[in-house]
């Protein structure tokens, strides 16, 4: 406890203030830094489902590697709305081949699809220069999600899209 009295007798308000003004730049500098760098670390983009329609819209774009994404609906012979899907499109901008391994997440009002889950993992292959594109006739393309489900009565709904885990290689 003498100890600690003995330290404490050397700090007066002058000696903080004069630490705290020698300092507050350098620890200023060191939190704009942390919160510019910590946000862009844990920032994943969210595209809300209502901005997206038919034409392609430039989703993410990282390592030469464009993601679009539009919306196709599908109706029943009789003119109603049966589904609405994601549909996907990669562009490889790059004289190179790349490989793109990444998950699709829907989050909805009542819940999420494929957030922090390996279920919907995807790895493409895209060729330098080109571009896959999602389809809904080949019956499971890696390049397509179901948003909306219309036949299901207080279905849920989709609020925004956002990519996980994405490696570009």
């Amino acid at each position: 406890m003498q100890r600690i009295k003995y330290l404490f007798r050397f700090i007066t308000k002058e000696s903080i203030f004069s630490f705290m003004k020698s300092h507050i730049s350098k620890l200023s500098l060191f939190l704009v830094v942390f919160l510019l760098f910590g946000s862009k670390l844990h920032a994943q983009e969210k595209l809300p489902v209502e901005s997206i329609n038919q034409e392609w819209i430039l989703f993410k774009e990282e390592k030469g590697l464009k993601f679009y994404i539009r919306k196709e609906n599908i109706v029943s012979n009789s003119g109603n709305p049966e589904a609405e899907y994601a549909i996907v499109k990669l562009e490889n901008t790059l004289n190179k081949q790349l490989t793109a391994s990444y998950s699709l997440a829907v989050s909805y009002n009542m819940g999420c699809t494929g957030c922090g889950s390996s279920e919907y993992a995807k790895t493409l292959t895209i060729p330098a220069k080109s571009s896959l594109e999602g389809n809904l006739s080949d019956g499971n393309s890696p390049l397509v999600m179901l948003l909306i489900n219309h036949k299901l009565k207080n279905g849920w709904i989709p609020l925004y899209i956002t990519t996980e885990n994405l490696v570009i290689k």
